[in-house]
């Protein structure tokens, strides 16, 4: 049986294979503020599920710590950490941010960790690094000030987005001569309710796709949209990502997308449903379920968004189990008209 590298190129490619590659994820909220301990975090738990690929998973402030935001641990569900207050206090602060190297400060740290994760795995398992797109670091550093400042002072915004894109491909490029297989790029403001898709493509398209170009040489690469009602035609047509989202909700069903066949697709349970509160025998028969409303190629199963700090290991194992199980219909082409999953109670 086909596992990790080429399983996951065969799927992407269009191969029909009788198993669907897989891979899950969580934060490490404590372990992720140095170099050695991510990568032992990031380690661990490959060494205890082998997925087909390995991602890093840092703190969503990660890249901007380095420009004077705080963050601190305070026990989220998701191992996320809290992020302080915006470091931009007027209008003229967007074009103060400053170039960084990305083999300098705490921002080093993390490029050291994806060169240790690749040095202390096996070749043939890929390793992805999360990288924040540059709207998602303005917002954070713009914090209350933000989306008022997008619209009464555009030009100083987009001078600090022209800053945070280069400091971004550079991280980018070096992630890339550290050896890694692939960047997770993060989009967290592509959706309705914060920016119409036109706004959304006039803040950030350029960067989302200079960042795109910059990782395109790589061989797995993603573009996560986080939350609901996302738009999916934010997501660059060229350099060949995989888009990752969250089923459910107002998000399009998994299976639509595939049927459109235009897109590699990712994507899994919610992390607050029976992944988390179910049992193993429950946690099958929804895989089950969502493997059959995305039968064939171009579909990788992952975390919809992120494992929960108390996922119950015994459920992501039955997880992963019952995405290797041989599967005689995954080569049917046909898929049926799917409703969205969503999170159960």
């Amino acid at each position: 049986m086909k596992r990790y590298r080429e399983l996951i190129g065969s799927v992407l490619g269009g191969g029909r294979e009788p198993t669907c590659p897989v891979a899950l994820w969580q934060h490490h909220p404590v372990a992720d503020q140095e170099a050695a301990s991510l990568c032992g975090a990031t380690l661990a738990f490959q060494r205890k599920f082998d997925c087909d690929f390995v991602k890093i998973t840092p703190a969503s402030t990660f890249q901007l710590r380095d420009h004077g935001l705080t963050d601190e641990w305070r026990g989220d569900a998701l191992g996320r950490r809290w992020i302080g207050p915006g470091v931009i206090r007027s209008a003229d602060d967007w074009c103060r941010i400053q170039e960084r190297n990305p083999a300098e400060g705490f921002l080093g740290r993390h490029l050291s960790c994806a060169a240790m994760v690749r040095r202390a795995l096996d070749p043939d398992i890929p390793v992805v690094q999360t990288v924040f797109l540059p709207l998602f670091q303005a917002a954070a550093l713009g914090g209350e000030r933000f989306l008022r400042d997008c619209a009464e002072h555009p030009d100083e915004v987009a001078a600090g987005l022209e800053v945070l894109s280069r400091n971004t491909v550079k991280l980018i490029e070096a992630l890339v001569d550290a050896g890694v297989d692939g960047i997770f790029l993060v989009a967290q403001h592509a959706r309705a309710g914060v920016f119409a898709e036109e706004r959304y493509e006039a803040l950030a398209g350029d960067s989302d796709r200079a960042c795109v170009a910059a990782a395109s040489a790589l061989p797995l690469n993603f573009f996560h949209l986080h939350g609901e009602s996302v738009h999916l035609g934010a997501v660059p047509d060229d350099g060949g990502v995989v888009l990752h989202y969250e089923e459910g909700g107002a998000n399009l069903p998994v299976g639509a997308v595939l049927r459109a066949g235009r897109r590699m697709v990712s994507s899994g349970p919610c992390q607050h449903g029976w992944i988390r509160t179910g049992t193993p025998e429950q946690v099958r028969q929804e895989t089950k379920e969502l493997l059959r409303r995305c039968k064939g190629p171009r579909f990788l199963l992952s975390a919809g968004c992120v494992l929960t700090q108390d996922t119950p290991a015994a459920n992501v194992e039955a997880l992963i189990a019952e995405a290797r199980l041989p599967r005689p219909d995954r080569d049917d082409e046909s898929r049926e008209p799917a409703a969205s999953g969503g999170c159960h109670a």
